[in-house]
Formats: structure tokens, C-alpha cells, sequence
């Protein structure tokens, strides 16, 4: 253990009396390990993990009298540099891999200074950002996000947007969870990334201040401070950013339209459209906390996060409508002003209580979650003058969309172990989400407003999910095995105010989990695991409203979803803790998927989600970390899968499959003198999504840091995406869908960082908890 927490997959070699080395084992998630079947004798244990000293215990013996020996804890103390009397620095690498978890070190990166969260989610390896903020892991969509172990319950844009206002100076790590145990939630069917915020663990007074500046196509600035106060009984820790982000986007859109209904020959309509947006961003997070350790036996938390942001989007599009013979039949030229704002305030109070028994915990916590998004839009249209308009054609429209969704958490865990190796865990969790969205449209009509009821929707949607689950581990003589079972029961209700209509969906379902461990000797480690999963529509996707980009491109809810389900295989194999490949293989049902849809004789585009028959998911991933040398070390992912949509029903009977493959290559160099630099690069091949195709993109960033003032601060250069290859086209056909796109993101930029740590950076406080994960919550971490 390392101040308190377990330390998984570490390296245990069991060496006899003259040091020679018998067999080895890696640690479990827990950081336990055992050896059976010896003879008599006088043994030792060696234990080696990254980032750590190595270990050797005292001899002991093993006889008739004495057949069984527990060791205690084993603590293991922080690889560290002394740089002076008083300052120690530990240095961890920026990425670390284990059998079913990837850890991104973000305070380790030169990269991160100067970005925000989605934006160090695409460096990731195996995550995937696309031009809408959407996640996927290894080719699969359906990620569920965490911030510090908790689920943001935000709509996808909602949630795109507060990850862009999140900057990577708040931030300490992203988690990858690709196969989550039975104690999170069902929800997630690509898995879950926990990102974890900063905070200081050290006594006394501490913190940090940091602040850059750059620009791509438009300046951005940020700057925050982190400061904490801790002593024998209580902890207050505090954080604040401001950041701003210019951004300028171009997209292009050719559509092609056909009066037979289906695509063949020439198009008897073309439509080309080029959009430019304006998009600036301010954000403001804060935090703030305080830990009361009561006595040696419970522990008292209270944490507010807040995320308070304006956004506008301000673009001119282009429209022109042309013939077949290549005559312009219109030309619109529409401005769109959308002025956003949100204010996300989450409340959370946490008891920890730590019983005598060693591995026995009990924890509650309870969150309240108040959510609020305007959106004020206006949306002018000028068509050009023509033959049957010579004046020309204004047509003015605006909306009004208030959205507010509260969230009510209450959960309780409960843990214990048994003898050495049996670890038995269980829990109760309730969550009551209450969404209310007013969209209102008004068009212009003889100079007034008039009220747009076609366009204009009210909706009311309402979730509860109430969940309990237990889960065991045991670790036997030649394998270790856990198994888990999820029981979850949802009940949803949407309301139509507008039309008075409603749609109820209850339902009851299991979902289990099981891992089994296999190690061979002290180098390999095999791991078998399945789970099921599910992915619930999100209320934004289940509000049938339409959003218009311009009149004849507009997005639309289906109120009809149904959840999806996901049954997943995975076979992992690790190679002394630094070489990971991993086989996977999942079947997704009624996979929720947007889909194009197009009104030929009004030249209209739209979007809107739908259920397709199945996704089936699968491929060979493999994961390196290599030092090269002393000054290089490296992080290289490989990634080959296959995606196969198979659509029936409301759109057709179709399919659509497609072999890719995605690398991610992360690589530190240190040149002495306090100057140090990294270099990353991945690329995204060409893809499937429901019934488009994604063409390939790629990214190269490089940083340099030189560190100042005795250590204690950096100055940091970034470059990202230098070649600007993240370019989004799409391709879709389909039935009487003809469409191309072209999405150029504002990815190149130019930043400038510092930071500057102060206090008693270095004094930690030890942990005696044998859970990290219910320790980080108490901690807010």
C-alpha cells in the first residue's frame, strides 16, 4: 500500500533463503496477492510497482507448526528525487496501463497546459472526440462521463460544453474504465472516464496558481489557483478557474437531391452550403470543501462544485440551390445568433465510517445537482432577389429555450474483508432526475411576432433509477476471480405539454459482471471478463423539438427511443506490467444512433436519433510503455476494430460495416537543465457511424517546459495539431440521402503556460483506508 491506497498490479516475486527468485504474482485491484502449495522452508517477498522503491520484506518460515503466514501491510514508499533539503518532486509517467484501466496523468503532461477537458480526452489513448463533442472508446459510442466518481446526468451538449469551459489545470487525471465492477452504475455501454480534479493532500498551508495565453484562429486565455488548508482534524481545500476561448469554425455542406427518391444518376437539385462561426466561450469553475475527521474511526465531507459559462455562436451561412444543368435557383445568405448561458451547482455531503475490523467500511452520500441552460437564438434568412422574387425575401425567426434539470443522488456502500483474500462489497443508490424544456419559436409576420406552434415544444421528462448490487472477490491458489450483480430498476415518464401527450417506459433488469485473473509467474497476467450494460436515451435526444441551423438544416428529438443493451467479452494479457493487448468483442440492441433524413420536394435536411436492429463491436488492441532510453520514454497505443450496423424498421432494412484502426504515440524527453519536452501523435482511420462514413483525421502536438524559481515553477510552450489534420468529412448514402460534409475545427493554436506551486507542497498525510476509491470520495477527489 502507498498512503493507505492499494497499489493494483504490482510485482511480487517470492525468492527463497539465498535470494533466488521461486515464482511471482501481480497484486489484484485491491493491492493483495498470495502464494500457496510451499514446502517448508525460509522465504521473501520482493515487490516492484512503477513509480515506486522497491520492496524486500524480512525472511520468515514456513513450517508444520507455522503452515500459514500473513505479512501485514506492505508499504511502499514514492520513487523520489531529493532536489533540496526541503523538496522532494515525484514523477509519474503520463500515461499508465493495467489490465482493465488506462490512467492519463495530466498533471505530468507538458501537453495539457492550456487546454480544456474534451480536448485532452482526444489524446487519450482509444477515446475518440468527434466534431459534436461525442465520445467513443475503441469504436464504440456510449461512454458515461464522471467527474471525481460521480455522474454529471448533463445532455451531451451540455456536457460538450462544460467539458470545453473545464481547464486542464483543474484537473489531475483521466480515468478509463473499460470494464467498470458492478458497484458503478449500468449506464455506459463503451465503459466509463472518471476525471479526476486536482487536490492537495499535503499539512499546513498549499496551493498553486497557473495562467496561459494563445491563440489559434482566436485568442484564448485562462488563468486559476488551487489552495488548501489541512491539519490533524480538518481539511478546507478550494479551486478557481476563468477561462476564454476564441474559436472560428468553417463547415461545408453539399446535398443532393433526386425527385425518383432514390440516388441514381444526376442529382436534379444541388445544394452547397458554407457556414462560418464566431464561437467565443467564457468559463468560470470553482470548488470548494472541507474533510472533518471526526476520530480515528469516522469522517465528514461537504463539497460544492460549481460551472458557470456563456457561449455564442454567431455564424453566416451560404445556401446555394442549383439545377442539374448547374443554374442557381435560390441563393440564402442566414445569420445565426445563438447567445447561450448555463450555471451547473452540484452539492454533495459524504460520511465515512471505518470500522476496527481492518477492510471494513461503511459510506453514504447524498447529492443535489441544479442544472439551468438558456439558449437565446435568432435565426434571419435574406433569399436573393430572383425571377419570382426580384425584391428579394427576408424571413425572420427567434427561439427561446430554457432548460433546467435537477438531480437528487442518495447512495450507501458498504465493504468487508474476510480472512486475507475474500472481499465482499454492497450497496443501495437511488437518483431522481427532473428535466423541464420550454422551447419557444417566434416568427416575424407583417412586423410582429407571431408565436410558431409547429416548431414550438414544451417538455417535461422525469427518471428514477434504483439500484443495488453486490460483489465479491476471492483469490485462490493458482487464480483470482470476481463477480459482481447490478440489479437496476428505471422508471421514466415524458411529458408533451404542448400536445398533451405522454410516453412511460418501466422496467427491471440485471446486470452482471465477472473478472477472472490468471497470473503465470512473476511476468504475465491474463484476465477474462464479461459484463452487460446499458445506455438510456438521453432526455435532450427524447425531446422532440427541432433546432435549426438554417431553414433547411434543422435537428430533431424522437421521443420513441428505446434503451440500448450491450453484452461485452474481453481478454487481456500483461507482459511485466508495461505490454498490454487486449481481445474484445460486444453486440449492442436497439443501438441509438443519429440518423440523416431529407424532404426532397423542400430541399430539407434533418437529423434525429433512432434505434437501430444491432452493433456489433469488434477487434485487437495493443498498448506498449517503453523507456528507449534514460531521457525517452513512451506510451504507444494500437487499435484495429470493426463496427457492423444492421438498421430494419422506421428506416429501412440496411447494413454497414467497416475494418478501422486508430494509433496514439505519447513521448517524454528530458534534456537536463530543468528543460524537458513531449511529443504526441494519433491517428483516427476512415469509420463507420450508423449509415455514414467518417473519413481519417490526425493530430501532432508537441510542448517544451523548462522549470523556475528553485522547482517550484514551470513555463510551458505548446504547439497543438501543428498540421491541422483534425478535418471532419462525412459521407452518407442511403436510400434517397446524398449528403457530403466537411467540418474544419479552429484544433491549431499556439499556448503559453506558468504555474507556480507554494506551502508545504511535500508533508503527506497517510490513509489507513484498504479502499482508495471510497477514500477519494470522502476526499471529493
Amino acid at each position: 500500500m502507498a498512503n493507505g491506497a492499494p497499489i493494483e498490479y504490482a510485482s511480487v516475486a517470492l525468492q527463497d533463503a539465498n535470494g533466488k527468485g521461486i515464482k511471482g504474482v501481480l497484486t489484484d485491484s485491491l493491492g493483495r496477492f498470495n502464494f500457496s502449495g510451499l514446502p517448508h522452508g525460509k522465504y521473501a517477498v520482493k515487490v516492484t510497482s512503477m513509480g515506486f522503491i522497491l520492496h524486500q520484506s524480512a525472511h520468515f518460515d514456513l513450517s508444520i507448526q507455522r503452515s500459514k503466514v500473513h505479512l501485514g501491510l506492505l508499504k511502499l514508499v514514492e520513487d523520489a528525487q531529493t532536489l533540496n533539503a526541503v523538496n522532494i518532486s515525484v514523477q509519474r509517467k503520463v500515461i499508465e496501463q493495467g489490465l482493465d484501466k488506462t490512467v492519463v496523468n495530466i498533471e505530468n503532461s507538458i501537453l495539457a497546459d492550456g487546454n480544456n477537458a474534451l480536448e485532452l480526452l482526444e489524446r487519450a489513448p482509444g477515446v475518440k472526440v468527434d466534431e459534436d463533442g461525442k465520445i467513443s472508446l475503441k469504436g464504440r459510442a456510449g461512454v458515461n462521463i464522471m467527474i471525481n466518481g460521480k455522474l454529471t446526468f448533463l445532455s451531451p451538449a451540455e456536457l460538450s460544453v462544460m467539458l470545453k469551459g473545464t481547464n486542464a489545470s483543474s484537473i489531475s487525471k483521466i480515468e478509463i474504465l473499460a470494464n467498470p465492477s458492478a458497484k458503478y452504475d449500468a449506464a455506459g455501454n463503451a465503459g466509463m472516464i472518471n476525471i479526476v480534479m486536482k487536490k492537495n493532500q499535503a499539512k499546513g498551508w498549499n496551493g498553486s496558481v497557473s495562467a496561459n495565453g494563445g491563440a489559434g484562429r482566436k485568442a484564448r486565455y485562462g488563468s486559476g489557483f488551487n489552495l488548501n488548508y489541512r491539519n490533524d482534524g480538518v481539511n478546507v481545500f478550494g479551486s478557481y478557474n476563468y477561462a476564454f476561448r476564441g474559436e472560428t469554425e468553417y463547415l461545408d455542406f453539399t446535398r443532393n437531391f433526386y425527385d425518383s427518391g432514390t440516388i441514381a444518376g444526376l442529382p436534379n437539385r444541388v445544394s452547397d452550403q458554407h457556414t462560418k462561426t464566431n464561437e467565443p466561450l467564457n468559463t468560470h469553475n470553482f470548488r470548494v470543501g472541507m474533510d472533518w475527521d471526526i476520530n480515528a474511526h469516522n469522517i465528514l465531507g461537504l463539497l460544492v462544485n460549481g460551472n458557470v459559462g456563456k457561449y455564442l455562436h454567431d455564424s453566416k451561412t451560404g445556401n446555394l440551390l442549383r439545377d442539374q444543368t448547374g443554374n442557381l435557383i435560390s441563393a440564402l445568405q442566414t445569420t445565426n445568433y445563438d447567445q447561450q448561458s448555463w450555471k451547473n451547482i452540484t452539492y454533495n455531503l459524504n460520511y465515512l465510517h471505518k470500522f476496527k475490523k481492518e477492510g471494513q467500511t461503511f459510506s453514504a452520500d447524498a447529492d443535489f445537482a441544479s442544472n439551468s441552460f438558456t439558449s437565446n437564438l435568432n435565426l434571419d434568412t435574406y433569399t436573393l432577389p430572383n425571377s419570382i422574387n426580384p425584391a428579394g425575401v427576408t424571413n425572420k425567426r427567434k427561439g427561446y429555450i430554457p432548460a433546467k434539470t435537477d438531480v437528487y443522488i442518495a447512495k450507501v456502500d458498504y465493504a468487508d474483508l474476510f480472512g486475507i483474500s475474500f472481499k465482499f462489497e454492497t450497496g443501495l443508490k437511488s437518483s431522481l432526475i427532473y428535466s423541464d424544456n420550454n422551447l419557444v419559436y417566434q416568427s416575424l409576420q407583417n412586423e410582429n411576432w407571431v408565436y410558431d406552434a409547429t416548431s414550438s415544444n414544451h417538455f417535461k421528462y422525469r427518471e428514477q433509477i434504483h439500484a443495488g448490487y453486490v460483489n465479491a472477490s476471492e483469490e485462490f491458489e493458482k487464480f483470482s476471480i470476481q463477480l459482481g450483480l447490478r440489479a437496476e430498476y428505471t422508471n421514466t415518464l415524458g411529458n408533451q405539454i404542448s400536445t398533451g401527450s405522454s410516453l412511460k417506459r418501466d422496467y427491471f433488469q440485471l446486470f452482471p459482471n465477472v473478472v477472472i485473473n490468471k497470473p503465470f509467474g512473476e511476468a504475465h497476467q491474463l484476465q477474462l471478463a464479461y459484463n452487460k450494460r446499458i445506455q438510456r436515451p438521453d432526455y435532450s435526444d427524447l425531446n422532440p423539438f427541432r433546432v435549426f441551423r438554417d431553414p433547411l438544416l434543422y435537428y430533431e428529438g424522437n421521443p420513441y427511443l428505446k434503451p440500448e443493451l450491450t453484452q461485452s467479452v474481453m481478454f487481456n494479457y500483461v507482459y511485466k506490467g508495461k505490454y498490454t493487448a487486449s481481445l474484445n468483442y460486444s453486440k449492442t440492441k436497439d443501438v441509438i444512433t443519429w440518423i440523416t433524413g431529407q424532404i426532397d420536394n423542400i430541399n430539407t435536411t434533418y437529423e434525429s436519433p433512432q434505434n437501430l436492429k444491432n452493433l456489433i463491436n469488434y477487434g485487437i488492441s495493443f498498448t506498449g510503455q517503453t523507456n528507449y532510453f534514460k531521457w525517452w520514454s513512451a506510451t504507444n497505443f494500437f487499435n484495429v476494430f470493426k463496427n457492423e450496423y444492421t438498421g430494419d424498421g422506421a428506416i429501412g432494412n440496411f447494413s454497414n460495416s467497416m475494418w478501422s484502426y486508430s494509433f496514439n504515440s505519447q513521448n517524454s524527453f528530458k534534456a537536463g537543465k530543468g528543460y524537458s519536452f513531449e511529443l504526441n501523435g494519433y491517428y483516427n482511420s476512415k469509420s463507420v457511424y450508423g449509415t455514414a462514413i467518417e473519413k481519417g483525421y490526425y493530430a501532432i502536438s508537441a510542448a517544451v517546459q523548462k522549470m523556475i524559481l528553485k522547482d517550484k515553477g514551470s513555463i510551458k510552450l505548446l504547439a497543438n495539431d501543428i498540421f491541422q489534420g483534425s478535418q471532419y468529412r462525412h459521407i452518407t448514402q442511403y436510400q434517397n440521402i446524398d449528403m457530403k460534409s466537411h467540418i474544419n475545427v479552429d484544433s491549431r493554436r499556439l499556448m503559453l503556460s506558468f504555474s507556480y506551486r507554494f506551502g508545504n507542497s511535500f508533508q503527506t498525510r497517510e490513509r489507513k483506508s484498504s479502499n482508495e476509491e471510497e477514500q477519494n470520495r470522502v476526499k471529493g477527489n
